[in-house]
Formats: structure tokens, sequence, C-alpha cells
């Protein structure tokens, strides 16, 4: 008698998340600092999203602010990201992820309430500037309470909820501005964001612990834990430089990632408008679209990644944005390019979490701080130098040689996942076991 097993259903899949989701609850997510996060992560992402959706039509349809000079205000707030991220990485670690994430959050309070009362550029930039740098001090203290309090076995999953987290305050930061603008004048929706991101600081403030000490089994030790030699070339390297050689893997998708996303945001609405005919108002479902494939996808990604490994996942997430990206070149409808971008934030917005997972299983957990410090900065680095490129060839070459140009990128980035793919744990533990099989 034949026993047929029947493929997995997509009720049966969702049962098992739900099924996870519950284990996790009576888990993790009991930890007092784990939950403060998401909640204080869901408010700065309100925060956030209040702003995003208003600062573009206000600096140009209230303060008459055109859009290259609104696009060299986003260069700022990136640069602030870049460079700011590895300084803010030491000061958790010398403070306390809870006294940086709030010090940070009152400071980018205060930048954004007070960003539309100032007069001039100059004003304008250093807000943006130091918007970035407060806002990379938020993420990379958030994120080291998470991995800190986490255990390796669902570290993928609650860096998703983190994304999701963020991505849900974002959504409702943008219904908020638009309710505050109904009633108010445009500035504010800033003060407002300003306020909101202040009770975020007094939240994290009261319920984070002083200090965050890791869990048990937060690490990736394996049977071969024991002290390696460091070998010649790294024992020469400054410790941040070790750190980052450490971790490319996930550094280098992530600068990925943030040169992809911010070209696209920027320019594959005017692409669309001069190539193919779409008219202005039809662009903006593309973010929606984005952001619904984001969401939709993150939680099983994360899953896989805790299942099959954090650098497989991150290597199959880089291959489709090879894919997805030339293919913005080719489709001729707006529809089709719209089912495009969703399959994008499905597959690449991912990228994030799956690679905030890698790197902390490959780091010691002293090390998060810095470690999360250096991944942020690869993605405000991505974010900064995209624009500039792809601003370049946009204007000289046209949007298919643009958008090329990032799927080549993608496929330099899965390269470097199959070349260094000895640096991913799960990789190191199957060769250690078959060697053990094999004596």
């Amino acid at each position: 008698m034949t026993t047929t097993v029947s493929p997995p259903t997509p009720a049966g899949q969702w049962s098992k998340v739900r099924n996870e989701l519950q284990q996790l609850w009576h888990t993790e997510l009991r930890d007092s600092n784990i939950r403060t996060a998401y909640v204080v992560c869901g408010m700065t992402g309100t925060a956030y999203g209040m702003v995003t959706a208003v600062v573009a039509v206000y600096l140009n349809k209230v303060r008459g602010i055109d859009e290259l000079t609104i696009g060299e205000l986003a260069i700022f707030f990136s640069f602030g990201i870049a460079a700011f991220s590895v300084p803010m990485g030491m000061l958790i670690k010398k403070l306390s992820p809870r006294t940086m994430l709030s010090v940070a959050l009152l400071v980018y309070a205060a930048a954004t309430a007070i960003f539309p009362f100032l007069l001039s550029f100059g004003g304008l930039a250093a807000a943006r500037g130091i918007d970035g740098a407060f806002s990379v001090g938020v993420w990379v203290s958030l994120e080291t309470v998470l991995l800190m309090r986490t255990s390796t076995a669902h570290r993928g999953l609650i860096t998703s909820l983190y994304t999701i987290s963020m991505a849900t305050g974002y959504g409702i930061g943008a219904v908020f501005g638009w309710a505050v603008m109904l009633l108010y004048p445009m500035q504010m929706v800033f003060v407002a964001a300003g306020l909101f991101a202040s009770l975020a600081a007094l939240i994290a403030y009261v319920f984070l612990d002083r200090e965050i000490h890791p869990i048990a089994g937060s690490d990736h030790v394996h049977e071969d834990a024991s002290p390696k030699p460091t070998n010649a070339v790294e024992a020469g390297r400054p410790p941040i430089l070790s750190l980052y050689w450490k971790i490319k893997t996930a550094c280098i998708p992530t600068f990925c990632y943030g040169y992809f996303q911010a070209s696209l945001v920027l320019f594959l609405p005017l692409f669309l408008i001069e190539s193919r005919a779409v008219p202005k108002e039809d662009t903006s479902l593309l973010v929606a679209s984005f952001s619904i494939g984001m969401a939709a996808s993150v939680v099983f990604v994360g899953r896989l990644g805790d299942r099959f490994g954090h650098l497989k996942t991150v290597r199959t997430l880089v291959a489709l944005g090879v894919v997805l990206t030339a293919s913005l070149v080719y489709l001729p409808t707006y529809a089709m390019v719209a089912v495009a971008v969703l399959f994008a934030g499905a597959s690449l917005a991912p990228i994030w979490p799956m690679s905030l997972a890698l790197q902390s299983l490959i780091v010691d957990p002293r090390d998060y701080s810095r470690s999360n410090a250096l991944l942020n900065g690869s993605y405000g680095l991505g974010t900064l130098a995209g624009p500039l490129v792809s601003g370049y060839l946009f204007k000289h070459h046209g949007g298919e040689t643009m958008f090329l140009h990032i799927a080549v990128l993608w496929a330099l980035a899965l390269l470097a996942t199959l070349a260094f793919r000895r640096d991913d744990p799960s990789f190191r533990a199957l060769a250690h076991a078959r060697a053990r099989a094999a004596v």
C-alpha cells in the first residue's frame, strides 16, 4: 500500500507560523525588554511616517523649494547615517542601549520639531543631518536590545517582527500626519512627530533595563568553537575593520539594498513618466506595492532563514534582486512594473532583517552594538551613493542604463555571498559535522 504525502497548503504554512509565534509569546516575547523595544520601534516608526508623508510636499508647496534642493537635503540625511553609525555604536557600548536610545530619540524629536521653523538652507541641512545621525542611534540601540535578548533559534523571526513593527508605524504615521494636516497647519505635523518621539524616549527610559545582558543562547557557539589563531592579515587590521571583515556577507547585501531602495524611490517614477507615459499621480501607488510585498513575506523569509541558514536565504534574495531590477527595463506596462515592485518588496526588503540576524550569529554578543552600527552604516552609505551615481546615469545615459547597473551591483553582491560562504556559521557547522562523520 502506497502512502501519499500531500504538499503543504497555505493554511498549513500559516498554522505553523501561528504556532511559532505562540511559542515565542511564552519565551522571548515574555521579556519586558523585547516588548518595550517593539513598542518604541512602532512609535518611532509612527514619527518617521508622519514626517516622511509630508516633508517633500511641505518643502515644495509651502516653502517653495525646488526638487533638486529637496534631493540635496535628503543627501544630508543619508550622510548623517553613514558618518555617525560607527560612533553611535561605540557610544551605545559605553553608555548602554537604554541611555543611548533615550538620548537619540530626544535629539531626533528636537531636530524634527524645529525643522519647519528653520529659515535657511544651512539650518534645514543641519537638521536633516542631525536627524540621520541620531536616527541611526535609535536603530542600533533597538537592534542591540533585540539581539542580546533573543536566542539564535528564532533570530530571523525576531528581526522580521522588528521590521514589521517599524513598517506598521510608518503606515500609521502617514495616516496621523494626514489627520493633523486636516486640523492644523502643515508645520504642526513635525511638532506632533517630535512629541511622539519624545514619548517613545520616555517609555524606553522607564521600561528598559538599565543594563542589557545577553540571555543564554544569544550567541552562536559550535562544538569546534575553540580559540583559533588570528592570521597576519586580520591581526594587522584596526578592530573596526576586522569586525567589518567578519560580517562582510551581511554588510555588502545591505549596502546594495540601500543603494537600490534610494534609487528606486527617486528615479523609477521619473523613468515610468518619461519612458512609459505613466501619469504622475499613478506612480505614488508603487510605494504601497513595495510595502505590501514586504509585509506579506518578511515573517516567512525570517522562518526560512532560521531553518535553512541566513546567508543561504540572503543569497537567494540577492539573486532575485538581479532578475527583478533588470526586469524593470523590459516590462512594457505599468501594471507589470507594479507587480515587479510588489515582488521586489517581498524579496529584497527582507534582506535587512536577514542580514541583521546573520551578523549577530557571527560576532560575539559584546560586539553587537558595533556590528549593528556597521550594518546601518552600510545601508546609509548605499542610500548616499545610490542617488548620486544613479542620478548621473539617469541624466546622461537614461533609465535603462541606470537600472541595469543596479542589476550588475546585485550580481556582484551575489558573487560575494558565494565567495565568502564559509563566513556563514551554518556552513561551518555543516562542514564540521561532515568532517566528523567521515572519521
